[in-house]
């Protein structure tokens, strides 16, 4: 297959480590250079209905190994410029076989519902992305629907029944109901009732059979670390959902979490939902499982066994009572416990040296149910570990991320088993194009150094912002791609701590462009000689 090696400086980039005056607390703030970081995460937040993510998402990190989480540029403090998360792990710190590093990063937002999402880095998992999605509470999507209702209370509780139906949407046509008793007052966490005049209810139900939703799951994924079960054991499991729905409810501007008395949950399923251990959809008589999840905590719980009924309107569902108040998940939970992690390695010679981002996709058995989709960015020879598969047999797809082509698909029949998978990744049609990104400084009397890893995306030129795509991570000055095309012009996006860079039609071309940036560099675009100066000092700091 023809391979076309091209050279292009990233010299447009080096802005984003430029940090401006530097406040008082910089010494305090930065712990280390964030180019001796080692084991690294991306998180890649989106809007649930693809509008643009709202400017004052508010990012924290808790759990077992938090005090150990940096940004990639080695601040303690973590934000999420275009929505993008970069985390890094204090490099004294080595996560083992028995031992993995495990942690949450919980994001917020006004009017967005809140995310938890858990992280767990393995030995060897030097890298790792992973995507959720921010719903906004007071509008539809295609995957979700939402209803509240506001409704007078004397003394603190209910003078008659309460009773929210969400709405069935041309794309959403199942729904949760649900019903308060006359005389029901309301409880905060701490269990001290809750006196006002209002009571506002809001639940949002999901299409679980969407795989739209998976993004929205507690969690951003179906595997959990943290299961408390029947047996009342914490530990990991893997869920498939039937459905799942999030009830809150707010009293004089306190949030809901118990009740004086149970109210009555109902929830109608996905009729194409199969469960586990079967090639049958579900039907009346079928046992299912309810759990619920605290998203202060992370932690899912188990609830109660029901069973499969037809409701008033002939739907599949299932009805239950309960006396607090969270997300609701109803279907099959599987533990993991005693799973073993895996590891995917790449074989594509095609690629030389250059990366690809890949979506890996999981399947049920039918190649229509999908359990999970995974951002991976692969070489030839790539070993990827890899936690969290489900306890039984699936299918897997990987496409080209860009433009959703297969490169590769087959079968794991035990996918929790541990042990390797090895998965060749086939040549593509067109003639691949080899692209290489470098970035040298100059410090004056060192010479020649490369700045830190970043993460950088990239979409057409003059696309909507929308279109921004992971292009890959640079590494020591250097990212070789598939991914860009010679003489097509591209919108680079670059982050950097807090800071973001952006470049406009950047076109690639066939010519060694690759420069080193010195003292006297006239910096790409419209910067002045003292703007470029102050990059070069930082670029070069304690060098």
């Amino acid at each position: 297959m023809k391979k076309i090696f091209t050279l292009l400086s990233l010299t447009f980039l080096l802005g984003i480590l430029n940090y401006g005056c530097r406040n008082p607390a910089y010494q305090l703030n930065v712990l280390f250079d964030g180019d001796v970081i080692k084991y690294k995460t991306t998180i890649m937040l989106v809007e649930a209905d693809g509008a643009a993510l709202p400017a004052n998402l508010k990012v924290a990190v808790s759990g077992q190994d938090a005090a150990n989480v940096y940004d990639f540029a080695g601040l303690k403090a973590i934000t999420a410029p275009n929505g993008v998360i970069t985390l890094g792990i204090d490099p004294k710190i080595e996560p083992t076989a028995t031992r993995p590093l495990q942690f949450n990063v919980q994001v917020t937002a006004d009017n967005y519902e809140p995310r938890n999402i858990p992280v767990t880095i393995l030995p060897n998992q030097f890298s790792q992305i992973l995507r959720a999605a921010m719903l906004k509470v007071i509008s539809n999507t295609p995957a979700s629907a939402v209803k509240t209702v506001e409704v007078g209370l004397t003394g603190g509780a209910t003078t008659a029944p309460v009773s929210l139906v969400t709405p069935a949407t041309g794309t959403v046509t199942e729904v949760t109901s649900i019903s308060i008793p006359a005389g029901t007052s309301f409880r905060n966490a701490a269990g001290e009732l809750l006196s006002g005049g209002t009571l506002t209810a809001r639940a949002i139900n999901f299409d679980a059979g969407n795989p739209a939703a998976l993004d929205m799951f507690p969690g951003a994924d179906l595997s959990s670390p943290n299961v408390k079960g029947p047996d009342g054991q914490v530990g990991s499991a893997f869920f498939v959902p039937a459905g799942f729905t999030d009830i809150d409810m707010f009293v004089g501007g306190q949030e809901v979490k118990t009740f004086s008395q149970d109210i009555n949950v109902g929830i109608q399923i996905n009729p194409d939902f199969q469960p586990v251990g079967t090639t049958e959809d579900v039907k009346v008589g079928d046992k299912l499982v309810v759990y619920s999840y605290q998203n202060s905590t992370g932690q899912w719980q188990y609830e109660k066994e029901v069973t499969v009924t037809r409701d008033a309107s002939q739907k599949l569902a299932v009805a239950f009572a309960t006396n607090h108040l969270t997300v609701f998940c109803v279907g099959n939970v599987v533990s993991t416990r005693n799973c073993a992690p895996s590891t995917f390695t790449f074989t594509a010679p095609w690629l030389g040296s250059s990366t690809l981002t890949t979506a890996v996709q999981l399947f049920r058995m039918d190649g229509e149910t999908l359990l999970d989709e995974e951002t991976v960015i692969v070489s030839d020879g790539r070993v990827v570990p890899v936690t969290g598969l489900p306890p039984f047999a699936v299918r897997y797809k990987v496409l080209n991320a860009s433009t959703r082509n297969v490169l590769a698909e087959g079968t794991i029949n035990s996918a929790c088993n541990g042990g390797n998978i090895g998965i060749t990744l086939g040549q593509p049609g067109q003639p691949v194009q080899q692209v290489t990104l470098t970035l040298v400084v100059s410090c004056p009397g060192v010479g020649p150094i490369v700045p830190p890893s970043f993460t950088l995306f990239y979409k057409p030129a003059g696309a909507p912002a929308s279109q921004y795509k992971l292009l890959g991570e640079v590494q020591k000055g250097m990212l070789k791609t598939v991914m860009l095309t010679v003489g097509s012009s591209y919108d680079f996006r670059a982050n950097w701590g807090n800071q973001t860079k952006t470049v406009n039609n950047k076109t690639i071309t066939s010519l060694d462009l690759s420069t080193a940036v010195g003292e006297e560099f006239d910096f790409f675009g419209t910067n002045t000689p003292q703007y470029n100066r102050s990059l070069l000092i930082e670029a070069c700091k304690n060098r």
